[in-house]
């Protein structure tokens, strides 16, 4: 349900009590525990005042002193190796690991944008020494604006692979079937519309850590995630998949929202 018409975008993380207090702040404008990685973060693309034109920003950057490396995002914290976070007009978009990224601009309004990068440690704690922004002027020719989708039924999400009991080693995709949903990437970190979300994979714990994010292994708006065993020992784990919005939160009404399954990893 695409279709060209300027509309406003972005926004933060949300749930039920005490979580969702704690993931508002996650998104909106992290305030955790104060961690410092010794990152240094270059931002070379956009250029400051840069017109865009199209429907995506282009993102490219330069990360020293730190290693970025999403394969332990979720795991227990190392020194010196973690990924980094884009946020657009303050609100959390993605966590990356490449220097290039590329952000959607759907449902974001003409006009000046701020674009920040700070480094992340593997609990997705944000080291703010390390935060680099910059703004560029969004002109669209043909503004992309996504509309709400309604369901009869509620969203739901179920794994379809890997089975109970399976083994694992090395890494493996986590498939996913979702129903009375539609996962949008376009849609990560703007206002939140009827029909759209995404999902979050978690390791042995749901919305773990101090602000809530701390066993996320990453996000997904396609029907499976790489799962990196690469921070995992060995032993029986539990990997889920739970329902969110377009701000991150598990807001998402219904019954089975949230999936899990049981596997050894080697």
């Amino acid at each position: 349900m695409y279709r060209s018409r300027a509309r406003v975008g972005i926004g933060a993380f949300i749930a039920v009590g005490a979580l969702y207090v704690a993931m508002v702040a996650f998104a909106a404008k992290p305030m955790m525990m104060a961690v410092n990685t010794g990152a240094k973060i270059t931002v070379l693309s956009p250029k400051p005042g840069q017109v865009i034109t199209g429907n995506v920003v282009n993102t490219d950057i330069a990360v020293s002193n730190f290693k970025v490396d999403c394969g332990y995002a979720g795991t227990a914290n190392r020194m010196g190796i973690g990924h980094y976070h884009v946020h657009l007009d303050g609100g959390l978009v993605n966590m990356f690991c490449g220097a290039k990224a590329t952000i959607s601009l759907a449902n974001v309004s003409a006009g000046k944008h701020t674009l920040e990068f700070v480094a992340a440690e593997d609990d997705h704690a944000e080291d703010m020494h390390s935060a680099k922004s910059v703004t560029f002027i969004y002109r669209p020719s043909h503004p992309l604006v996504v509309t709400a989708r309604h369901y009869a039924g509620a969203p739901a999400i179920t794994i379809v692979s890997p089975k109970n009991g399976a083994t694992v080693s090395g890494g493996f995709d986590l498939v996913v079937r979702t129903s009375n949903f539609t996962p949008s990437c376009a849609l990560y970190g703007k206002p939140n519309l009827a029909g759209y979300g995404h999902w979050h994979a978690f390791v042995d714990t749901v919305n773990g850590g101090m602000m809530g994010m701390g066993t996320m292994l990453g996000m997904s708006c396609a029907k499976s995630f790489r799962v990196s065993l690469a921070g995992i020992k060995p032993g029986v784990h539990k990997f889920f998949a739970e329902l969110v919005d377009n701000l991150h939160a598990p807001t998402i009404t219904g019954s089975s929202t949230t999936a899990s399954v049981a596997v050894n990893v080697k």
